[in-house]
């Protein structure tokens, strides 16, 4: 029961640290903060062993979250694209697990990460989250664990195209051909 309390406290912890990012750019609705990007990468924090041990990897999250975007028609960058670009936007996927028998306390967050520049100083530059959602759950057991978990996953990502396509809504295709 301890575990899940600290598991609790620094999640509330990472919140709170994380609001200065968004509360720094003055953005009052953060999907405006989502307008004009026209590519984006994405990144899955490191996993922990007990996080893989339930079946849980980097390239099933990255594929999950791939995946929702392209469908959304959102342009997603490769790995080497995003290594290559220091520019490019990417969304940052972090799960967090703690786990006292028979419970599993986790947390995902999805956060969009932008580089930024110092008004102030120029020659500063620094990355903000401008856009960012948290959700934590309870499990009882290892079953369906991993489905729990990108399942949860998914909808933060559906969240996130949501408010994409809100601020850069899908041109209409213009026919091909005729008068």
């Amino acid at each position: 029961m301890r575990k899940i309390k600290w598991i609790i406290l620094i999640t509330i912890a990472v919140v709170f640290l994380l609001s200065p990012c968004v509360n720094a750019e003055y953005v009052t609705n953060d999907k405006e903060a989502l307008r004009g990007i026209k590519s984006i990468g994405v990144v899955i924090k490191g996993l922990s062993r007990k996080v893989t041990k339930l079946g849980i990897t980097r390239d099933k999250l990255r594929t999950d979250v791939e995946l929702k975007l392209r469908m959304a028609g959102i342009n997603v960058v490769t790995r080497e694209e995003l290594h290559t670009n220091p520019e490019m936007p990417f969304l940052e996927v972090t799960i967090i697990l703690g786990y006292s028998k028979p419970t599993f306390v986790y947390a995902v967050l999805v956060g969009l990460y932008e580089r930024v520049r110092l008004e102030r100083d120029p020659k500063i530059i620094s990355y903000a989250m401008p856009w960012w959602r948290i959700i934590k759950q309870e499990h009882i057991g290892e079953g369906g664990m991993e489905r729990s978990v990108r399942d949860t996953l998914k909808y933060l990502i559906d969240e996130f195209t949501k408010d994409y396509l809100a601020v850069n809504p899908k041109q209409a295709s213009k026919p091909q051909g005729g008068t």
